[in-house]
Formats: structure tokens, C-alpha cells, sequence
């Protein structure tokens, strides 16, 4: 967030910070931190964008906090799927389950995972995957398969037979039948 306000000590100190990488800076650079050290100096609350129009929003710890469950949760269930027998597999509808990316225009989940994968080589499972969801009712799903997810890992669940992953897929099929009446 861009502030509309900034006190005179940290203004000076963001003018010094300013001041010092000019310095090292070539001529295009200069130019930029010439104008947001006139802004800063001066005190032109209404040019702030200017000087902070790098800068992003934070992402929220609990946005982190839920890609990791969301991650962990698909971490087990994959395994699990993974440990199935074939007859098993063909008795589960496990494309209801299949992990849909984020949706990248109703919050920060796409970009941070889009980060966590690209940049932070985490979650490599999902290096080269399309990770923008086509759903804008992704996080409804995750949200439906966190809540079995959450009782699992109070009774300290790590494998999940064919009745713990038809557990996930009820959740999900609930979800979008209520969504559709």
C-alpha cells in the first residue's frame, strides 16, 4: 500500500537511501531518483505513487499459510492415489479431485504459488503445469477439501485409503451440486 502520509524521519531516510544509489546509478536512473528525491523533499503526498510504484502489496502470511495446506493436503492425496490399486482408481472419480491452479484475477494465490514454483523451486510437482485456474470457484473446492483435509490431520492421517478419498470428492461434489441449484 502506497502511503499517504510519510514522517519527516523516514522521509529523510528514504531521501538518503535515495541520494546513495544515485551515486551508482547510470544517467536514466539519475533521472528517476532526482524526481522522487524532489517528491520526498518536498513533501508531494499526491506523487507518492511515483516513488513507490515498484513496490507491491505484501502478500498476506495467510495467503503463504493456505498454499502450503492447499499443497500439503495434494501432496498426501496424490501419494494416496498414487498407492491405489487400478480397480480401486477406476471406482473413485478422481478428476473431481485433480488440482486446478489459482484464479488469477480473485487474489494473490496464483502469483505467490506462480512464485513459490518458478522462482523458489517448491512445489516442483507443478513446475510446467498450468497453474491458473479456468474456475473462479477454485478456492470454494480447496476450501470443501481443506475441511476433510483439517480432520485427517488431527487424527495424524498421512495415507488415505479409497473411503478417505471418496470423503474429498463427496466434499467437492457437494459443493458444486449446491452451486448449480
Amino acid at each position: 500500500m502506497i502511503p499517504e502520509s510519510i514522517p519527516l524521519l523516514e522521509r529523510q531516510i528514504l531521501i538518503n537511501q535515495c541520494k546513495i544509489l544515485y551515486l551508482s546509478s547510470d544517467e536514466k536512473e539519475r533521472e528517476v531518483l532526482e524526481r522522487r528525491i524532489e517528491i520526498l523533499e518536498k513533501g508531494y503526498t499526491g506523487l507518492y505513487p511515483k516513488v513507490f510504484n515498484t513496490l507491491y502489496e505484501e502478500v498476506p502470511i495467510s495467503v503463504y499459510n493456505e498454499i502450503s495446506d492447499i499443497m500439503r493436503m495434494y501432496s498426501r492425496i496424490n501419494e494416496s492415489i498414487r498407492l491405489l490399486s487400478d480397480a480401486d482408481k477406476e471406482l473413485l472419480d478422481l478428476a473431481s479431485l485433480e488440482f486446478e491452479g489459482f484464479d488469477q484475477d480473485s487474489g494473490m494465490h496464483y502469483y505467490m504459488m506462480s512464485y513459490l514454483v518458478d522462482r523458489m523451486d517448491e512445489h516442483g510437482d507443478y513446475k510446467g503445469r498450468q497453474l491458473k485456474a479456468h474456475n473462479s470457484l477454485c478456492m470454494i473446492k480447496y476450501g470443501k477439501m481443506l475441511s476433510v483435509f483439517s480432520e485427517y490431520e488431527a487424527q495424524r492421517k498421512l495415507k488415505y485409503s479409497s473411503l478417505d478419498l471418496q470423503k474429498f470428492i463427496d466434499s467437492v461434489t457437494s459443493t458444486a451440486e449446491h452451486l448449480q441449484s
